[in-house]
């Protein structure tokens, strides 16, 4: 967040608290732009994948900028309309699904992606003749590790590409129009791993060409990769949009007609819009003991329960400190920064497979601010309150330089607040 200087960071961390959720609303409108203008092929739609970063104001600049919506849940579904999106701009791909939320969908006109053959016989069975997407799983997947992957015979998602004839047998003894082919195949992390979502989307598109007449989209999924790293160059994004464009081109003159390609990135639009604030609360240290060696820590007053993505990835973030009162540090050393809960593996600084890997810094104080970049996906949208910790505010701060609360600091009352509506101590006494 390149736009917001150590003084403007420091001013919101003593205005809002921390820990603290930031915001940059011109970075996201941005990288909308640019992914607009990429894609050339002119019948072409953008799906927002809603699940990076679900926040009612974010919604609200997509839909400003002309993104639909891909939801992963009933829940995204609703908060999607109540953003103001129309049930056909919204796509539900739903892993698990019920009866009564697959009914919902087909009575408001949302269109709905079966990931199963199990879905194509609930759909079928509750309304016969629907028109419905399937989400294929093409046998390659390109996810930087099998946590991120979603294709291939050790991804969970879609329906195998060797029983597509089985899906199409389902959805014809209901009725059912296969009008759409979907495919996710994972988030990369290096800038040319979008030749292998390209190659890869290559046999999606042969797989869609066997739907004949009823083929109406397809949808080639997201995961298009972001520098988290120093020096870490970005995807070329016009070199991208160039060779799908012609893939699609080609294709839709292969069938003779037009078809509507969407794409579904969430963390290429949101991911570098955001940054964590917290503090240092302590500095201790470990010595060489037994064989092994001894750290220093930073600990501050945030966790895996505002970002769980190292943990639960392995994945980096940049961390600086930004110095409480202004002045330049002397020379430091190589430090572990953890976080404040009461946990072993809440730390920020950990290589790809969870151990201690410590980071130069200048020197730390008590009260010096952590800056963790790049946390605009996929770390707001997994918060928690593990230790019953409240959760932080979120600031956006809009394309003036103007700051303001989109997500209200949480409260002990916003935990406990379904158990007080069950839990009378009261009446548990007189009992």
């Amino acid at each position: 967040m390149p736009r917001l200087d150590d003084d403007r960071l420091r001013q919101l961390a003593a205005s809002y608290h921390t820990p603290l959720y930031v915001f940059d609303e011109q970075t996201i409108r941005d990288k909308c732009r640019a992914l607009k203008a990429a894609i050339t092929y002119k019948d072409t739609t953008i799906r927002y994948a809603c699940k990076a970063l679900t926040l009612q104001a974010i919604l609200a600049i997509m839909r400003e900028e002309g993104m639909w919506i891909d939801a992963s849940s009933v829940n995204e579904v609703h908060r999607a309309l109540r953003a103001g999106f129309a049930p056909e701009e919204i796509y539900y791909t739903g892993e698990g699904s019920t009866p009564s939320v697959y009914r919902f969908l087909v009575d408001s006109g949302v269109p709905i992606n079966c990931t199963s053959l199990d879905q194509l016989r609930l759909l079928g069975a509750i309304a016969p003749g629907q028109a419905c997407s399937i989400r294929v799983n093409p046998g390659r997947g390109h996810g930087e590790n099998d946590r991120t992957n979603t294709g291939g015979p050790g991804s969970k998602h879609g329906i195998y590409h060797d029983r597509i004839e089985e899906a199409r047998a389902i959805a014809g003894s209901f009725g059912l129009r296969i009008v759409g082919i979907h495919s996710h195949i994972g988030s990369g992390s290096r800038p040319e791993d979008w030749r292998v979502w390209n190659a890869i989307n290559q046999t999606v598109l042969a797989i869609a060409r066997g739907f004949g007449p009823d083929l109406e989209f397809v949808n080639l999924g997201g995961g298009l990769p972001v520098p988290y790293r120093p020096g870490e160059a970005p995807m070329d994004i016009v070199a991208w949009g160039r060779a799908l464009s012609r893939s699609m081109a080609d294709f839709s003159a292969d069938l003779g007609r037009p078809v509507r390609l969407f794409v579904e990135p969430g963390r290429f639009l949101v991911a570098e819009s955001g940054v964590l604030l917290a503090e240092i609360q302590s500095l201790k240290s470990t010595s060489a003991e037994g064989g092994a060696r001894g750290y220093d820590y930073a600990i501050v007053n945030t966790g895996l329960n505002h970002n769980i993505r190292p943990a639960m990835y392995g994945s980096y973030h940049d961390i600086r400190f930004v110095p409480r009162d202004g002045a330049q540090r002397g020379a430091g050393k190589d430090y572990v920064v953890a976080g404040y809960l009461c946990e072993s593996g809440d730390v920020f600084t950990t290589d790809e497979c969870g151990r201690l890997a410590p980071r130069p810094f200048p020197e730390l104080r008590v009260g010096d601010l952590m800056v963790m970049a790049n946390t605009g996906a996929y770390s707001h949208a997994m918060k928690n309150e593990y230790n019953s910790m409240n959760l932080p505010a979120s600031v956006l701060v809009d394309p003036s330089g103007q700051a303001r609360i989109i997500e209200r600091r949480g409260t002990l009352d916003d935990i406990m607040r379904r158990e007080l509506e069950v839990y009378n101590p009261a009446r548990a006494i007189a009992t």
